[in-house]
């Protein structure tokens, strides 16, 4: 058995950022990440809202710049899938190849993945025209034509938010009713560029290099036909990767860890940063705050001592 004083579970900009500012406090600590540095950057097609960035620059290469950034401050990453973890009255079990390993305070940043329609094309063509944020990728479609997918209040947000950008925008929805609030709606409704698709799903996704169309069918009478768009937005929801601490901390009603503003859970020894907590949006630059502010809380906590920002 190993004993250290934080965990870090996660490598993305919210996991890798609260690992460097654990760095620069001089605490022992562990990352872990089971797959790539990165997290969701690695699906993103280009970053242009994350400030001091050049303009442009890929998903990839920020994912790259973020673990250069941490050889460099040689911060090794343990590559392993932590199994279980269990809060016990001063400290936190973490099990993983059939080893235990007792920290003094967790930090999850486990992040989450937006749910896919399943449709043909979908995965291949991610990144290269196919989003699933509308904010992130919606400045590359200035004056085209774009479909959103979904019914709910993010799926009308952003496609009132693409409706500034793009010329025409199809919102694609399977039922017969939209079911985002009714001041979205009549906002969504007063958009003379919008062309809502009821009772409509994506069959498939097509195009050789990029998106060039897509195949849609009518759930009603199953007529299909070809609609020509250069992108969409799947806005069908995103499910939180938070399966670690099922029934251990508090979650809202969706599945996200509810914390307070220090990022602290209902677990006095755990907190969590990132796409895997409850927050009002979802971007690069809110994560990596987040994982700042949980590194330093959690320093306080397990220290019992305060550093400046």
């Amino acid at each position: 058995m190993e004993n250290k004083k934080i965990a870090i579970i996660g490598s993305g900009i919210a996991g890798a950022s609260a690992a460097v500012y654990l760095k620069r406090a001089g605490v022992d600590f562990s990352l872990f990440e089971a797959k790539a540095t990165g997290g969701q950057l690695l699906f993103v097609e280009q970053v242009d809202n994350y400030i001091g960035l050049p303009l442009g620059m890929k998903g990839r290469e920020l994912a790259q710049a973020i673990d250069n950034t941490l050889a460099q401050l040689k911060i090794d990453i343990v590559s392993e899938q932590i199994d279980s973890i269990k809060p016990l009255k001063d400290k936190v079990e973490l099990v993983y190849s059939n080893k235990v390993y007792e920290y003094s305070g967790v930090i999850v940043a486990t992040g989450a993945s937006y749910k896919t329609l399943n449709a043909d094309g979908e995965s291949r063509l991610s990144g290269r025209g196919v989003s699933y944020c509308a904010i992130c990728d919606g400045f590359f479609y200035r004056n085209k034509t774009v479909a959103v997918v979904g019914g709910g209040n993010t799926a009308v947000e952003d496609a009132i938010y693409l409706s500034g950008i793009a010329q025409k925008v199809y919102l694609i929805h399977r039922r017969d009713s939209l079911r985002a609030m009714d001041y979205i709606q009549k906002e969504l409704f007063a958009k003379t560029n919008i062309e809502i698709l009821y009772d409509t799903v994506v069959d498939s996704i097509n195009g050789e290099n990029i998106v060039e169309s897509l195949t849609i069918k009518n759930v009603k009478n199953n007529s299909a036909r070809n609609i020509a768009v250069n992108g969409i937005f799947i806005a069908v929801g995103v499910a939180p990767s938070t399966s670690l601490v099922k029934d251990i901390v508090k979650f809202d009603e969706s599945g996200f860890i509810l914390t307070d503003e220090e990022m602290q859970t209902s677990s006095e020894l755990i907190w969590a940063c990132g796409d895997c907590r409850k927050r009002p949006l979802r971007q690069l630059i809110t994560a990596a705050a987040e994982g700042a502010i949980a590194a330093i809380a959690a320093y306080k906590k397990v220290k019992g001592l305060y550093i400046s920002a």
